[in-house]
């Protein structure tokens, strides 16, 4: 078997310590609060931060595709392709200008006569 030593001095410091440890116990609870907020708050921030970037990465598709549509439409708007899209229902373009109706107000203030 073998020989267990105690020496008197490492155990009383032993003990002190212990005792430090317990007399101290609501600080170190405390700071280890403190930390776990700290880690919580950066996880939440880098969270946010991820969640905002692909927020602008799906505004700016939005708006790629907004341009897109708006370009179609004002290219599919030109006179030359309503012309080809209406040709199927055999409707044409005009050759003569249209005419003005003029009613009797607008002829008497053409006339420089107002009642």
């Amino acid at each position: 078997m073998a020989i267990v030593r105690t020496n008197k001095k490492t155990t009383a410091a032993r003990f002190k310590m212990i005792e430090w440890i317990y007399t101290n116990l609501p600080f170190l609870c405390f700071v280890c609060a403190l930390i776990l907020m700290y880690i919580a708050n950066a996880h939440q921030a880098e969270k946010k931060v991820r969640k905002i970037q692909a927020l602008k990465k799906e505004v700016k598709e939005l708006n790629w595709q907004y341009r897109e549509v708006k370009n179609d439409i004002m290219y599919g708007s030109t006179p030359s392709k309503v012309a080809e899209k209406v040709s199927a229902m055999d409707l044409k373009v005009s050759n003569v200008a249209p005419k003005k109706i003029k009613t009797k107000r607008e002829s008497q203030k053409s006339d420089g006569s107002e009642k």
